[in-house]
């Protein structure tokens, strides 16, 4: 069926009280995959399988017009939990209209990942991707936030007639783009007096452009060669849409030919190429790609419409009310990892007492940093809205361990039943601080050489998962 007229069918049947959803318009079960296969990152246990499905729900465009859009939802089953925190996912940068978590690409491969642990996790499509027409409003704070914020609320409706509910507390994250969209939506909903309807309890973006007017302008203006060129004029062309005083066409900031060559691939319904292929033929420093007279005049005026616009989407300086790590790699080639700097330096300056970055994995480039960053942001959530698979046997009976003293001061017992596992201890950013085999029914962890402060102990055996936090003074 053709999108825009799906649209109208559903929202005219919202309208006319055919459904007694205020967002949720339509879930599509797509799958189901099992544990097993989704345990591949180390440091994220995979204990459950996940049910995974697309929703389509209602929320607004650029201009506060009503709208549908598509994301996704991945539920882990084959658990004796009734209620788990659901945490939400924001995704990187994508051209294509069917690179997005709903598609069941790597993106919502990632999604699953996390729920197998025991989170249900939804994931925005955005607008302008998945089933909602038009060009995708790129990087645009606003626009990014309702779509979340929508979808959450959607999930929350979805999950009703679940066999599995969330249980209120919402954690946030995303990388990339999705790092800026994440830190968009915990600002909006603090802005908008929406934490406690959403419940959240914690945010920890990833190696996004919160700085964009600054840390990441100033890579692109400093003249070296910038490896994705293609965001520039993606940047471009959606402060276009959602301002509409940055140019009338596209050449009158783009040099030719290449503002011709790039308008095929960003026409708001092509799916087949991607930012590979715009980088490819664009050239890779600003001089080169912008005309002259625009790029000196944005130089040269901190009023221009295009600074104006970069400010408005920056999304670093204010003074969150619950925790934030912001995880980052000082290689990142991409999204400076100054970013994350600026944004704790200018939080903790406003008030804010519980924001941190956290170096990931030092030295390593925007590709290579994903997995280290997800994996602390799981320690992370872990901390601080244990999952699901706090307490688990596979017999679905009482737990036969004992874990103390906690608070300790460097040594804890472990007794338990079987004689063979392993523990994990990870500080609060996720980083793994000690692990141990358990090899008897009595096991002793040394911590006396940790810092004092919080942090996660997880332990299996063949039959038991026990996952809590412990506290070293």
């Amino acid at each position: 069926m053709n999108r825009t007229l799906l649209i109208i069918i559903l929202i005219l049947s919202g309208l006319n009280g055919s459904t007694q959803n205020d967002y949720l318009v339509d879930s599509e079960y797509l799958n189901s995959t099992p544990s097993i296969l989704l345990g591949i990152v180390p440091g994220i246990p995979s204990e459950y399988s996940v049910d995974f499905y697309k929703l389509t729900y209602n929320t607004v465009d650029v201009a506060g017009n009503p709208t549908v859009a598509s994301g996704s939802i991945a539920v882990p089953t084959n658990s004796d939990c009734s209620s788990v925190p659901l945490g939400v996912y924001c995704h990187g940068t994508v051209l294509r209209q069917t690179d997005v978590p709903s598609a069941d690409n790597i993106e919502g491969f990632l999604t699953k990942v996390i729920a197998s642990t025991g989170y249900i996790i939804v994931a925005p499509d955005y607008l302008g991707l998945g089933e909602n027409e038009g060009f995708h409003p790129y990087v645009h704070a606003e626009s990014q936030a309702t779509a979340t914020i929508d979808l959450v609320r959607a999930a929350r409706e979805f999950l009703e007639t679940s066999a599995i509910s969330d249980n209120g507390e919402t954690l946030i994250t995303g990388y990339s783009q999705g790092g800026h969209a994440a830190m968009a939506t915990l600002k909006y909903a603090q802005d908008q007096g929406l934490i406690e309807e959403l419940g959240i309890t914690a945010g920890a973006p990833c190696s996004g452009p919160y700085n964009i007017s600054e840390s990441q302008a100033n890579l692109i203006l400093s003249g070296d060669p910038y490896s994705n060129p293609g965001y520039i004029v993606y940047i471009l062309m959606s402060y276009q849409l959602a301002y509409g005083n940055l140019y009338e066409n596209l050449s009158d900031v783009i040099q030719q030919p290449y503002a011709d060559d790039v308008a095929p691939y960003f026409d708001g319904m092509q799916d087949e190429f991607d930012m590979a292929t715009v980088n490819a033929i664009l050239p890779n420093t600003i001089e080169e790609l912008m005309v002259d007279t625009v790029l000196e005049n944005f130089e040269n005026n901190i009023n221009h419409p295009l600074w104006v616009a970069l400010r408005d989407n920056d999304n670093y300086d204010w003074t969150p009310q619950f925790p934030i790590r912001m995880y980052y790699c000082t290689g990142d080639e991409q999204v400076p990892f100054e970013n994350s700097i600026a944004a704790e330096d200018a939080m903790l300056l406003n008030g804010a007492e519980d924001v941190v970055a956290v170096n990931s994995l030092p030295g390593a480039n925007h590709g290579d940093c994903v997995l280290p960053a997800l994996t602390d942001v799981f320690g992370f959530f872990s901390s601080v809205a244990p999952p699901c698979a706090v307490l688990s046997t596979e017999s679905g009976g009482p737990l036969e361990l004992d874990v103390y003293p906690n608070p300790t001061t460097g040594l804890v017992n472990i007794t338990i039943k079987e004689s063979s596992g392993y523990a994990v201890v990870q500080d609060m950013s996720g980083r793994l601080v000690h692990q141990s085999n358990i090899n008897s029914s009595l096991t002793t962890l040394d911590l006396e050489g940790l810092p004092s402060g919080v942090y996660i102990i997880s332990l299996k055996t063949e039959s038991q998962l026990y996952r809590n936090r412990i506290v070293v003074r």
